[in-house]
């Protein structure tokens, strides 16, 4: 069997063990490969259409904005509604502050500054927000490094006498508005600074063809690649995408600047881009970088020589042919000796994907072949310097540059370079399937993360469960050390008055007590301000603004008299005089939570002896009555709160277990009561305190800050992910449907598509999406269905580009049904024996959903979502490259739908 087969064969044995397969083959979300046996007449329905290919036909023109950014603009000042919003202080550095600037198309936007100027990485910061049709988006940082250019004598200088400096680009997609702001050293933004908007056009074909298989074919564009004396000529070539298939409009580069240098080296870049991009959306993404470097920035073509996305496709970059040693602008003073390959992506924030490393692997090891280079020598010159022969941006220069994720990741892209130098090359490799893309795939609503369609029982009306990615916290960075010498610890919204959360800490042996400042990048400075009068205290924790004087305040509990008293903050780091809340506070466990009853009152909750959990809120003579929310949390040992950790407007609540160490979050659900509780998550198993100060890490949303027996803080920052973001009605009606399926983008046209069977006369429609969660008017696709079971989407398993289903037809063997790339079907064929054995079991005990959406969750993975029957539950199935992760609860109230896919 192929790779991709037995990647199949064993996702439906670990459904097989999970006792949960209902006839499940592949996600429509998942690409893999069957072996189709020769195609039989009288298979369902219709006839062949062919699907165009993805890959541009003509060249696609980019457009580019560029919009003066001089000084604070009074518009710009009027959006900013949180001065200390982003990474910088506004009020302290700023330099300079743009209008909100509208935009079109699939957007990047970079900033740049007139030629005369010199500003080293840490002079300047430059940071960009967009806005949709609801929100603004929270203030990130454009990355700057100095050294990414082109060599300063080169010919491409000499071309572009006017090269501008300026940031990295960004891509922000599909929004309304961006705007950017400046913060400098002096507090004046360099002269002739402009923002770039580049709106990379759209490419009017459809549907993704293979890529070209350089390994058959000369460079694009430079020739000559055959006539090289290849010392190294039995490695085998990656494929790679040509400039062509991404629709680089050749017009923007200057061909006169075109050079040939050596390879010593090759260096890893990152773009600093967004991470959840589609497939689809690649080629859109090089040709914003390939306008920002020519138009914006005055070099003479992209940067990089190559571009890898996260699905592991390698695509051409610089001009001048694959195989030759075109000189780019990506390693300042190294360009010459060296070429490099950047991923798409900000590795700064997420794991690499194992497809990306595995295509360094291939094309590094290639690339440095032709040149006699081991991928694995550790003495290579350059520029009077010695480097690796494979190197991360950041070893050449002063910058985060690949990302630290990716960089940790060097050693096994060196190895697997080296593995591909040394492997057997006399047979050609099989083609390499499409690439896995399940976010698109799986999107009805437009939001990149799948989609389920499900049908109400009573009324038949159906409706788009719009998933948000799973709620997440980014992995634990550290914020500082030494804290085991504190034995009271918690968070708080700010005490200080800067508008950023802090910690508040009590040392052991001292027994004073600081407030502890955060910086807004998810670190605490040193303490600001002592005091003793938390010495007698056993309990602490931050409440909020708990009795309405418009400051944050702190509860704690006198250790000798169990008496419960307030302390007022004064928002300026003090503390007014204690006030008496409770005489007699038995309670083992206090924290702050927020307003779990949105009455407009902050409270607190409390755990007594026997585990039970009870709701307090401020009233004029102290705590009023308390409100029994849960029972039984006596088997936690972290109890927290004071903060939104779903993302849906309501305070939470954190618990981790004392016996297994797993956390849960227990959602408010807006009347002062807790919903079913969302993990488990498995970050916080090494933690001995934990707590939610509020937004530390430069967001508005609610993060986590943990502290390890090693006596290190943690920060764990919320990644503004949903469980699911809504239940929306479609408008349509399905009364006679007995059968739902998201085929995924089944007509190629860039948006998600909906198939349904109707029970009457076997027939099946396609009902195309609108990229919104509605579709349109049902199109027969095919006659004949009634008679096929066990039906299911599988994605593109015959590699032509176009999502395919499987089924069983009454008494035959399981069957492959070929999508058209338009509204029907291509003729059926024999799925190979050593799938079909895999594709169905019998009805699970528990679950009566098991829906293969793709990757749910944002780890690369294929995830099943499954509904419980006994109580309606939906439950997320996480997939690993072993197998399934215990399951991840996904929201309650789905026991009254009948149909789902």
């Amino acid at each position: 069997m192929q790779p991709t087969q037995n990647r199949l064969v064993l996702f439906c044995q670990q459904l097989l063990a999970a006792g949960t397969v209902l006839a499940v083959a592949v996600p429509a979300a998942g690409l893999v490969s069957l072996d189709i046996a020769a195609p039989e007449p009288g298979g369902p329905p219709s006839g062949a259409v062919p699907g165009a290919s993805l890959v541009a036909g003509e060249p696609v023109e980019p457009e580019v904005s560029e919009l003066p950014v001089d000084g604070v603009d009074p518009a710009g000042l009027d959006a900013v509604t949180d001065q200390a919003a982003g990474q910088e202080n506004l009020k302290a550095r700023l330099a300079a502050l743009s209008a909100p600037a509208p935009v079109t198309g699939y957007a990047t936007v970079g900033v740049t500054w007139g030629p005369e100027q010199s500003l080293g990485d840490d002079e300047i910061a430059v940071s960009v927000r967009s806005r949709d049709a609801r929100t603004w988006s929270g203030w990130e940082q454009l990355e700057y490094h100095d050294d990414h250019a082109p060599h300063p004598v080169s010919a491409e200088s000499a071309w572009a006498a006017d090269l501008r400096p300026g940031t990295e680009p960004i891509v922000v997609g599909d929004v309304e508005r961006v705007q950017v702001k400046v913060v400098t050293a002096s507090g004046e933004a360099p002269a002739d600074m402009q923002l770039s908007v580049v709106d990379p056009g759209a490419a009017t074909t459809a549907v993704e063809g293979p890529a070209i298989d350089t390994a058959q074919q000369s460079g694009s564009g430079g020739g000559g690649d055959a006539d090289l004396a290849l010392s190294a000529g039995s490695v085998a070539r990656p494929k790679i995408y040509s400039r062509a298939q991404w629709g680089a409009d050749e017009r923007l580069r200057d061909p006169g600047s075109l050079r040939y240098g050596t390879i010593r080296a090759g260096f890893v870049h990152h773009t600093v881009n967004a991470n959840g991009y589609s497939s689809g959306q690649v080629p859109s993404l090089i040709r914003g970088i390939y306008a920002y470097h020519t138009q914006s920035r005055g070099w003479s073509d992209i940067g990089y020589n190559f571009i890898v996305d996260r699905f592991g496709r390698i695509w051409e970059g610089r001009y001048g042919g694959v195989a030759r040693p075109v000189v780019g602008a990506h390693t300042l003073g190294y360009n010459e000796y060296s070429f490099a390959m950047s991923a798409l992506g900000n590795f700064d924030v997420a794991q690499p994907p194992a497809a990306m490393l595995r295509a360094y692997g291939r094309l590094f090891g290639w690339k440095l072949s032709l040149h006699g280079v081991s991928a694995t020598d550790t003495n290579q010159s350059l520029g009077g310097r010695s480097f690796r022969a494979i190197n991360g941006h950041r070893d050449a220069g002063s910058t985060a540059c690949p990302g630290r994720y990716l960089y940790a990741q060097l050693p096994k892209i060196r190895t697997l370079a080296r593995e591909h130098q040394t492997a057997d090359s006399s047979s050609e490799p099989p083609p390499a399937p499409p690439p896995v893309d399940p976010e698109r795939s799986a999107d009805l609503s437009g939001s990149s993360w799948p989609d389920l369609v499900v049908r109400e029982r009573s009324s038949k009306q159906s409706f788009v469960v719009r998933t948000g990615g799973q709620v997440a916290f980014r992995p634990a960075e550290s914020t500082g050390r030494h804290w085991d010498e504190m034995d009271l610890v918690t968070g708080t919204r700010d005490l200080t008055g800067d508008g950023v959360a802090d910690m508040v800490a009590r040392n052991a042996d001292s027994l004073a007590t600081g407030i502890y400042p955060g910086d807004g990048r998810g670190g605490f400075g040193a303490a600001v301000a002592t005091t003793t009068r938390f010495a007698d205290s056993d309990q602490l924790t931050g409440v909020r603004d708990f009795d309405g004087d418009g400051n944050n305040d702190l509860v704690a509990r006198n250790a000798s008299t169990k008496s419960l008293y307030l302390y007022p903050g004064d928002g300026d780091g003090g503390f007014a005089p204690k006030r008496l809340l409770a005489s007699q506070w038995s309670y083992n466990l206090t924290q702050g939570v927020g307003d779990l009853d949105e009455d407009g009152r902050f409270e607190l909750v409390a755990r007594d002896r026997d585990g039970g959990m009870t709701r307090f809120s401020m009233s004029a003579d102290g705590l009023g009555r308390g409100t029994a929310i849960a029972q039984n949390w006596d088997v936690f040992d972290l109890v927290t709160g004071v903060g939104d950790l779903t993302n849906d407007g309501e305070g939470d609540l954190v618990a981790r277990n004392a016996a297994s160490k797993l956390t849960y979050v227990y959602p408010g659900d807006g009347r002062g009561g807790l919903l079913s509780r969302v993990g488990p998550f498995r970050e916080f198993m090494d933690l001995d305190l934990l707590t939610v100060p509020g937004q530390v890490g430069g967001s508005q949303r609610s993060d986590l800050v943990g502290r390890k027996a090693t006596g290190e803080m943690v920060g764990l920052v919320n990644t503004g992910q949903k469980n699911v973001t809504g239940v929306d009605a479609t408008g349509d009606v399905l009364g006679t449907a007995d059968l739902m399926l998201n085929v995924g983008d089944w007509d190629r046209d860039e948006r998600g598509d909906l198939m349904t069977r109707s029970a009457e006369s076997g027939r099946m429609y396609l009902r195309r999406g609108d990229g919104a969660g509605h579709f349109g008017r049902p199109v027969l696709a095919g006659s004949g269905w009634g008679s096929i079971g066990s039906v299911s989407p599988v994605g593109d398993v015959t590699g032509d580009g176009n999502p395919d289903l499987v089924g069983r037809p009454r008494g035959g063997e399981m069957r492959v049904y070929p999508g058209n790339g338009s509204s029907g079907f291509r003729s059926s064929a024999p799925a190979a024996s050593e799938i079909t054995s895999r594709l169905s079991a019998g009805s699970p005990d528990r679950y009566d959903w098991m829906l293969n959406v793709g990757d749910a969750n944002g780890d690369e993975t294929g995830d099943l979502i499954a509904r419980e029957q006994a109580t309606g539950r939906l439950w997320l199935m996480p997939g690993t490259e072993r197998g399934f992760a215990p399951r991840r609860f996904i929201a309650d109230g789905f026991g009254r739908y009948d149909l789902a896919g």
